[in-house]
């Protein structure tokens, strides 16, 4: 089966996500997992090509999730689909300062430097118009320094950074 989060991945304390588990026939249980979780905390019976589960956001549903289904009157399982990572912004988390060298208008080719500083983060994630282009795991510091080389206008953007703390990768400011 192949697993996936609806509106995404990434969602707010207290937002709805919906688990969605496809599975290649009808008429089977889906079963979704957590991890750390032994037993399985949810199931659907009688799929036919979508198993859903809506979940409302807390910092416990952090998390890495997989499904699986079985076939009703056998005892046979399939494999666990591939994992997928519910990662909960909590406002809770300051966000990181950021800065920019060199500031303001740049000319095609040059390299810019975004720097991200954080007291928290270890792990920082460079986001382009919303989207996470690049991403950095420190091992000492608390500032990320992410380049981008030759700049073009393709470049052009909205930029921000985003951390995960060392206690709980799920959890993002």
């Amino acid at each position: 089966p192949s697993l996936s989060l609806h509106p995404s991945e990434e969602v707010a304390l207290g937002d709805t996500v919906t688990l969605r588990c496809r599975v290649p026939r009808s008429d089977v249980r889906v079963s979704f997992y957590k991890e750390g979780h032994g037993v399985p905390p949810w199931h659907t019976d009688e799929v036919k090509d979508t198993a859903e589960f809506s979940v409302n956001v807390t910092r416990n549903s952090a998390g890495r999730y997989t499904c699986r289904y079985e076939i009703l009157a056998s005892p046979w399982y399939s494999d666990l689909s591939d994992p997928v990572d519910l990662v909960v912004l909590d406002p809770a988390y300051t966000p990181p300062t950021m800065s920019l060298s060199p500031k303001g208008r740049v000319e095609p080719g040059t390299d810019v430097t975004i720097s991200c500083q954080s007291s928290y983060g270890v792990n920082f994630i460079l986001h382009k118009d919303g989207s996470a282009i690049q991403r950095q795991q420190l091992k000492r510091g608390h500032t990320a320094t992410f380049i981008l080389p030759r700049v073009t206008e393709d470049n052009a953007g909205t930029y921000g950074c985003s951390y995960r703390p060392r206690e709980n990768p799920f959890i993002s400011s």
